[in-house]
């Protein structure tokens, strides 16, 4: 797993105890550490929408003596990202001209993969699999981006035979969904970047019931990974004005293979239960 560093421990540590505005930048921070070894405190204060003396503020309420010192906390790291970001632009530029957009993105895409791996902790997914195995029931939520990981995952798992429901919107369908749910069950939030109201929520209801949850996002500041008992960070990262949903793709089929060979009996029953029904049904062009 990626080393964590003194001023994310910090920001951890102190997230809880933010202001609405302090937080902001908290995230800002955690997400573009790189920018911010660089930018004046009255740049950071345009970029978060806030101002250079809650900036400061922030520094202090985290434990800094102010901006300065953060920087050069951010600055003692710089051997890390800069090796980051070299490996990068190496590899953007070793695979085709930079106005190839099909190779940037695929490129793009192979990078979030790799960081993603680092950030999986083995033990917690590993954990994570024995949840899933256990629970009466599964429910998974996102909307937005979120969706589509959300559609793939539910799918995969009523494919194996496990008793699942999927929501994708907010509103009386997750309502519905959530009041079904038991302290026996296990909720799977999925979320990114600006993070679902209804599926913050969703989480929030999971841990007051006592359900299990586990929580696929962007960063350890996110309101999900902070309320799960399993949190999974994926990179997202982008080409155009939009995240990759790939790396959380990744991890998905990551827990499809992983529980496939934890059920095998019942993965195999439920494929056959699956085709014969397909078959029935005159489904497919080709058996």
């Amino acid at each position: 797993m990626t080393t964590v560093t003194d001023l994310q421990q910090r920001i951890s540590a102190h997230f809880p105890q933010l202001s609405s505005k302090q937080k902001r930048i908290a995230r800002f921070i955690s997400d573009n550490e790189y920018f911010v070894a660089f930018a004046t405190v009255n740049v950071m204060g345009q970029e978060t929408g806030t101002s250079a003396a809650t900036v400061v503020r922030f520094c202090q309420a985290i434990g800094y003596e102010g901006y300065v010192e953060l920087q050069a906390a951010i600055r003692e790291q710089l051997p890390r990202y800069l090796t980051y970001v070299e490996k990068v632009e190496k590899r953007l530029a070793s695979a085709a001209p930079e106005n190839e957009v099909l190779a940037r993105v695929f490129a793009t895409d192979a990078s979030n993969i790799e960081r993603t791996t680092d950030l999986v902790d083995p033990e917690t997914f590993e954990a994570a699999v024995a949840a899933i195995c256990r629970a009466s029931g599964i429910l998974v939520v996102g909307g937005g981006l979120s969706a589509p990981p959300a559609l793939f995952f539910a799918h995969s798992l009523r494919m194996m035979g496990f008793s699942v429901r999927v929501v994708t919107t907010v509103g009386m369908p997750l309502a519905l969904e959530l009041s079904a749910l038991g302290p026996t069950d296990l909720l799977i939030g999925i979320s990114f970047w600006r993070y679902l109201r209804g599926t913050v929520k969703a989480m929030y209801k999971a841990k007051e019931i006592g359900a299990t949850r586990i929580a696929i996002t962007d960063s350890e500041l996110s309101p999900l990974a902070r309320l799960a008992d399993y949190p999974f960070l994926v990179a997202t990262e982008g080409t155009a004005h939009n995240l990759s949903p790939v790396a959380p793709i990744s991890l998905i089929n990551a827990f499809v293979a992983a529980l496939s060979l934890e059920v095998q009996d019942q993965a195999l029953h439920a494929l056959q239960q699956v085709n014969a029904s397909y078959k029935e049904s005159s489904l497919l062009l080709q058996e």
